[in-house]
């Protein structure tokens, strides 16, 4: 083996190791979780969505799949995309927020988890320029919406409902790390409503306006942004799995 070949896997390695950390965010918010230690619950969330945005430009520099072909990456990140974006948010939502009586927040959790692996079982789930196409499964965005705005247990319900048959319909969702129409204004908005969404988390159930604004101004350009490309299409543009 040459030095080059074991750099480039030693590289490769690490990218994979970037991800499975997403099993320590994971385990520690589930421990915060049970502890009651909401904070910190998003807190380690928040740590697992970055480490998700990230680890797949890095696995793309280090080309992971011609260094190692053997060793699926995809399927490493879905597993931990599954329990950090879905399985315990959704557990949030039945223990802490207002989703009417206990059997139906326990439905509605079912219904969470049922219909996100629609999404993570779609092999259409990805435009050619990197939309997501259906709700992507983002029950951690939704989640920690309902929490830091303190929605009514009415609305919790009707949005859950919405957004889990939103997976079956090909409207159009930016990813802010691999779409290339106006990426740096993408990129600057996530983390916008990152640190606006960490702040009101912070000092919830207190929402200055300002905060609240950046909270919106950061959010509603996805919203914005997703609409236009449903509305507008690209032409040419076909589902794809990459």
């Amino acid at each position: 083996m040459t030095s080059a070949t074991l750099k480039a896997r030693l590289a490769a390695w690490g990218v994979h190791l970037v991800t499975l950390s997403g099993l320590l965010w994971a385990t520690l918010a589930t421990v915060a979780l049970m502890k009651h230690e909401i904070g910190w619950m998003w807190l380690w969330l928040g740590v697992a969505l970055i480490v998700d945005g990230v680890d797949g430009t890095l696995a793309r520099k280090a080309r992971v799949k011609e260094v190692l072909p053997w060793f699926d990456g995809g399927i490493l990140d879905i597993v931990i995309d599954y329990l950090t974006w879905t399985f315990i948010p959704a557990l949030f939502m039945i223990w802490y927020l207002p989703m009417g009586p206990e059997w139906l927040a326990i439905a509605l959790g079912v219904l969470v988890l049922t219909s996100s692996m629609f999404c993570y079982a779609n092999a259409n789930w990805k435009s050619t320029d990197h939309y997501f196409v259906g709700f992507p499964a983002a029950w951690n965005v939704v989640a920690v919406i309902m929490y830091v705005l303190g929605t009514p247990g009415w609305f919790n319900v009707v949005m859950t409902v919405l957004f889990a048959a939103l997976t079956l319909v090909p409207t159009h969702y930016t990813h802010p790390f691999r779409v290339q129409h106006l990426m740096v204004v993408n990129i600057s908005a996530i983390f916008l409503w990152i640190a606006a969404t960490g702040w009101l988390i912070a000092i919830h159930p207190v929402r200055p306006w300002w905060v609240l604004a950046l909270f919106w101004l950061g959010g509603g350009w996805f919203l914005i942004s997703g609409i236009a490309r449903t509305l507008l299409g690209r032409r040419g543009s076909r589902a794809t799995t990459s």
